[in-house]
């Protein structure tokens, strides 16, 4: 009892320490970006433009219109689309002859209980309820991620 409670201990003290580094990493992260936003590690390149938006317009439009003309996509013709099936289907054929030595597989004639089912058998020994409940703190969400 006693190694059930030190490991129930650790698992959530190991959680909360947890969480406490995330919210330090969180809040690390947000220094940084708020940091990083007031100056831009970027370098700027200013350039000064000395040519006249007038002549820049001129320009470019010459250049289109000196650009070959595209030619529309002749459309394709459309396939014949009638079905032109000429062999009859033949049916499947087994894998297995009727003389194979080997029997055929069956699935297994187990009966399957349903979980619920299961579940209940399991919990009605006090041993595998302190072990389920073992198993539900260390493998949870830690506790400081709990809504």
């Amino acid at each position: 009892m006693k190694g059930v409670t030190i490991l129930i201990i650790l698992s959530v003290v190991g959680s909360i320490v947890s969480g406490i580094i995330e919210k330090r990493k969180a809040s690390a992260a947000k220094k940084a970006r708020s940091a990083s936003l007031g100056s831009t590690s970027q370098p700027t390149v200013k350039t000064q433009w000395k040519a006249d938006p007038v002549a820049v317009k001129i320009e470019s439009l010459r250049r289109r219109r000196s650009a070959p003309q595209q030619r529309p996509l002749p459309k394709p013709e459309k396939p014949d689309l009638t079905p032109q099936i000429h062999q009859t289907i033949t049916p499947i054929t087994p894998l297995h002859a009727k003389d194979c030595p080997l029997p055929t597989s069956k699935p297994a004639s187990r009966i399957r209980k349903s979980p619920s089912i299961q579940l209940a058998s399991l919990l009605h020994n006090q041993h595998n309820i302190r072990t389920a409940i073992v198993l539900s703190e260390i493998l949870g969400k830690p506790v400081s991620q709990r809504n």
